[in-house]
């Protein structure tokens, strides 16, 4: 094949691509030759994964190769921009990258995205390791020689025993830095190279002309990026060129500009290749390389291993700091489980550091650096990726395991970008904010937070200097209190301007935009209108949430109308409407007292023209009534009332909702619309106007006819809530109506509609073995035979159907059973019902997934509550006792087993159980198992072990007290060499129970109590001396329980 001849051992190629070949230009055009064999054909099809792997390793071998000497800076610079290019391609056409080879890319990618940056070397490490303790750090130490002293500013070479002279010094500079804001620190000791290379002792040799790298010596640091300014570098590289600066001829600056063009597209790709191994690559086996790509502590006053913040503070290119800030993203991109572990303690002085609070450091410095930009980042585009990342980075850190102001500083710096005049900085500024509410919430720093801040004019000014972690830094140059914000470049007023905007008291903000104040717009009768509201607010005793305020004015058309401002764009208002959704979800307290204004608004947004709109408001109002039902239903003394609720929703009910129901052209939002009126709760519906109640049924009824299969779904799904409410449960025309849009339900293609019904039968079925026991004969002499036979047939063949759809099916059978009355058991279809039920519980209990066997378990358990049911006689019962006897001692989930235990303490007579044989064999196996607990083989099931043992023991003893004499033999044999484990197990039991002072727990200790008096009363019965030794150790056995 012609790949053989051009990249084969001897191919055409491969002497073109040699680390020995001197022609750069003809090596350039065989690497692009090389790399275009990988492309994509017409068919989307490309080269063997053999030739694949030949091609990354030619290319990784010329990434490999070190510059050769006199080399034209501009001709090497292309060769490597070509063949990281080529890498590009091959990493978007193959699957995966072998572990062996990940260090050795790393390392390429590492080296070439910091490629011309002031400082850095090009020594490219042979691969990268992921552990991050195993490389050792040869640079010097600090003020360790007068030669390094010589090379370190005044202020790093202090002695450490005259701190008033250090002291001076650091003033001195904080001076200097106020008067000049661009003016860097002394050169900072010699860079060391990466990955524990020798230190270097001259200046790195760098693609820049001499002239440059002296001005970046006088101006630049070279390792770490302390400086709250994290532009200066960009500034300084940009001003390098200019023509009143140059000293040298048109031709030269021309050649440096191209250079310098080449090297920003370099690590551009360098950054490309690097996110796409970040993508494809395991995360557990990209955590391990963390250390190598992301800084473990502070970088500020010491020298630091190049990171990804040096290109995205110190990248002059705009598109390479978004790459990078790409790449970090798809770094804490589902690093959640890892991260998990972080944490942050007091600093001490200990010989060994613990691997949790290393990776806290790292957390903490990533979101230090990621501030630090945010404060210096004027490029639009970049500064959107930067509030992507900073959202992905979020929702990720277990910020409650951390010390409190990580988040406090980035809601600080963050909220003036809610002003900003780019709506796509707004929405992503939005996006941050949701990810803060929904990140471990709710957290008191949050909660914090979130509440009105003071207007002081102090408050402002403190502002900036949040944005550093570290107080302690003498080179950052702080923006001083009065002092006006100094370039790079009109970025730095505008923030200035928009914090001192976005910091005014929010109850003020209420006559325009916050994307249209301006400096003076703020009236004399606008203060005192805001101060009224104030008083009044605090009056209340009302905290006012900022961010609740401007998102209501962000989606309020009311509003806009009555102060005459225009709405954003579509997007912002969607985002300002998701970020209230997750703060009614997790921060419910920031929304109750404003619930009325709530259910105005979002009635207007209900009936605005735009879908996007119109669904997000619908879901809001789904999240707002969830989490009322769950407020309602609290047992708090300062819980939400009845009313409460009920008056948020009755502007929703009055047209709007219901006009969001009846949209046929908008799917999504009558199937939200569903979800809607699924979530108002039994207390709240009841409390609503009979028509409302008419309303809600018939749009529900008649949405399950619906030419969507969706609609007809969720509205099955809410008539599947509607039939627990008390005021509905009882009307039997209603539950006649329901039963009709489940049997159309469970005939439909789509599995999740045939769930959802299956799901509203099984809530159905427990509803009438509800109405039964409540109310008696008055309800089941009126229900149906011929609507019970229906739901028989419905869940008979949906037990056949899907595993979903199955353990709703099982749960409505053993109600079904359990609601027939005694003459039901006379009617031949009904006793075959009973018996094709037992037949399909059978089968269930022992084979399919766990839920469907812990419902059948269940079903079981509520067939048996039925006195009517010949549990003694039926042919079907013994099989039945089979599956839960073998559920019991086989299952390894212990919640099945729970419940299988828990169906044999329903029947109350020993005939229900059969024969002596089957009952010992029972008894057997709940002794056998109880013994068995000891061995836990999963240990996710370990946290139901004590349930099941207690279940076990409950069991055990409902049994022993329906023993018989004729059982005594058989319990002897299943006895033996177990009576002090029982023995114990009973104790731990007795004692457990005697801790708990419910109703339930009463009972059962009466019940073990009968169990002791039931088993001397056999031994009363002039028994043989046998039983009467086997009646002697049982009692001994329950007799100890008793002490």
């Amino acid at each position: 094949m012609y790949l053989d001849q051009l990249i084969g051992p001897e191919g055409l190629l491969m002497q073109f691509v040699q680390p020995e070949y001197a022609d750069l230009d003809i090596k350039k055009v065989a690497v692009a030759s090389v790399y275009n064999l990988c492309l994509r054909d017409s068919e989307g099809q490309t080269i063997s994964d053999e030739h694949l792997r030949k091609v990354y390793t030619i290319l990784m071998a010329v990434l490999q190769t070190p510059k050769p000497e006199q080399v034209d800076d501009i001709l090497f610079a292309k060769l490597i921009l070509s063949t990281l290019q080529g890498m590009r391609n091959i990493l978007s056409v193959i699957t995966d990258i072998n572990p062996g080879s990940l260090g050795s890319l790393l390392a390429v990618c590492r080296v070439y995205m910091l490629y011309g940056l002031p400082g850095q070397t090009l020594q490219v490490p042979a691969t990268l390791y992921p552990t991050p303790v195993s490389q050792y750090d040869p640079s010097p130490k600090r003020s360790t020689t007068k030669d390094s002293d010589k090379e370190e500013s005044p202020a790093q070479s202090t002695p450490r025993g005259r701190k008033v002279k250090k002291k001076r010094q650091r003033k001195q500079q904080t001076e200097q830095d106020t008067a000049r804001p661009d003016v860097r620190p002394a050169q900072n000791p010699p860079s060391r190279s990466p990955v524990g290379r020798a230190p270097v002792s001259t200046p790195p040799r760098s693609p820049l002309k001499a002239h440059d790298r002296h001005r970046r010596e006088r101006g630049d640091s070279a390792g770490g990026y302390s400086s709250s300014d994290g532009s200066d570098y960009r500034s300084n590289w940009r001003g390098m060129a200019s023509s009143s600066e140059s000293e040298y001829s048109d031709n030269e600056a021309g050649h440096l500009t191209r250079l310098r063009s080449i090297l920003s597209r370099v690590r551009e790709v360098a950054l490309n290749c690097l996110h796409n191994t970040a993508q494809m690559t395991d995360k557990r086996l990209m955590f391990g390389y963390w250390s190598h790509l992301l800084p473990e502590c502070s970088s500020v006053g010491a020298p630091q291993t190049p990171t990804l913040f040096t290109s995205i503070l110190k990248d002059p290119a705009p598109k390479a700091r978004g790459n990078a800030l790409l790449v970090l993203s798809s770094l804490v991109d589902g690093s959640k489980q890892y991260l998990a572990a972080a944490e942050e303690t007091a600093p001490k002085q200990t010989a060994f550091t613990p691997y949790s609070v290393t990776l806290g450091s790292t957390v903490k410095e990533i979101h230090r650096c990621l501030l630090l930009a945010l404060a210096a980042e004027s490029n639009v585009h970049t500064l959107f990726y930067l509030l992507k990342c900073f959202a992905t980075l979020i929702v990720n850190v277990p910020y409650h395991r951390l010390q409190p102001g990580l988040l406090t500083k980035v809601v600080r710096q963050i909220r003036p970008l809610l002003s900003h005049k780019e709506y796509d900085i707004q929405v992503a500024a939005l996006t941050c904010f949701h990810s803060i509410l929904s990140v471990q919430a709710p957290l008191q720093e949050v909660t914090q937070v979130m509440k009105t801040v003071s207007s002081a004019p102090q408050a402002q000014a403190k502002v900036p200097q949040a944005l550093s972690a570290t107080p302690s830094s003498q080179h950052r140059t702080e923006p001083q209190q009065g002092t006006k914000p100094q370039k790079p470049e009109e970025h730095r007023g505008t923030l200035q301007e928009s914090m001192e905007k976005m910091n005014i008291n929010s109850s003020s903000e209420t006559t325009a935009q916050d994307s249209t104040i301006e400096k003076g717009s703020s009236s004399e009768s606008t203060k005192e209108e805001g101060n009224k509201e104030k008083t009044q607010s605090e009056s209340e005793g009302v905290a006012k949430v900022w961010l609740l305020d401007w998102c209501l004015r962000m989606v309020s058309l009311r509003h806009a109308q009555v102060t005459g401002s225009t709405l954003p764009i579509i997007p912002v208002r969607t985002e300002a409407i998701q970020v209230m959704t997750q703060m009614a979800k997790g921060y419910f307290p920031f929304i109750r007292p404003h619930l009325v204004e709530l259910s105005h608004v979002f009635s207007g947004i209900l009936q605005e023209q735009n879908t996007a709109l119109q669904l997000q408001g619908g879901k809001f109002v789904e999240e707002v009534g969830a989490v009322l039902v769950k407020e309602v239903e609290s047992p708090a003394p300062e819980s939400l009332t009845d009313r409460e609720a009920a008056d948020f929703w009755l502007p929703l009910l009055s047209g709007p909702l219901p006009s969001a129901l009846q949209n046929l052209d908008h799917t999504l939002l009558r199937s939200c619309g569903c979800q809607c009126l699924a979530n108002t709760g039994p207390q709240v519906f009841q409390l609503l106007p009979t028509d409302k109640h008419i309303l809600c049924i018939t749009l529900l009824l008649g949405l399950t006819n619906d030419e969507e299969w969706s609609v007809r779904g969720a509205a099955i799904h809410a008539l599947g809530v509607y039939v627990l409410y008390p005021c509905l449960k009882e009307d039997i025309s209603f539950l006649a109506d329901v039963a009709q849009a489940c049997t159309l339900g469970l005939e439909e293609k789509n599995l999740s509609c045939r769930w959802k019904a299956a799901w509203s039968l099984g809530n159905l079925s427990n509803t009438i073995v509800s109405n039964r026991e409540e109310l008696g004969a008055d309800f089941t002499d009126n229900f149906s035979d011929v609507l019970l036979q229906s739901l028989f047939n419905l869940a008979l063949k949906s037990a056949a159907d899907h595993d979903k759809v199955k353990s709703n099916a099982v749960r409505t059978l053993g109600n079904l059973v359990r609601f027939l009355r005694p003459e039901a058991f006379d009617k031949i279809n009904f006793r075959q019902y009973v018996e094709q039920t037992a037949q399909v519980l059978t089968k269930c209990v022992k084979t399919g997934m766990a839920k469907v066997r812990w419902n059948a378990c269940y079903a079981v358990g509520n067939m048996f509550n039925n006195p009517a049911l010949p549990l003694g006689v039926a042919p079907w019962a013994p099989s039945l006792y089979s599956a839960l006897q073998e559920a019991i001692k086989d299952c390894k989930n212990f919640k099945v087993r729970i419940n299988a235990t828990l169906a044999l303490t329903v029947p109350a007579l020993r005939e229900h159980f059969g024969s002596q044989e089957q009952f010992s064999e029972l008894w057997g196996c709940l002794a056998d198992t109880l013994v068995g607990t000891e061995r836990v083989e999963d240990f996710s099931e370990f946290k139901y072990r004590d349930t099941l043992r207690e279940q076990l023991c409950g069991s055990l003893v409902h049994l022993t007290g329906l023993a018989c004499r004729e059982d005594l033999p058989s319990l002897h044999f299943h006895l033996q060499g177990k009576g002090e484990l029982l023995h114990s197990y009973l104790t731990r039991y007795r004692e457990s129970l005697e801790q708990k002072s419910t109703t339930e727990a009463t009972k059962k200790v009466d019940e073990l109590v009968g169990a002791q008096d039931h088993i001397q009363q056999l031994a009363g019965q002039g028994m043989a001396d046998k039983e009467a030794t086997i009646c002697q150790n049982l009692s001994t056995i329950f007799a100890a329980t008793s002490s």
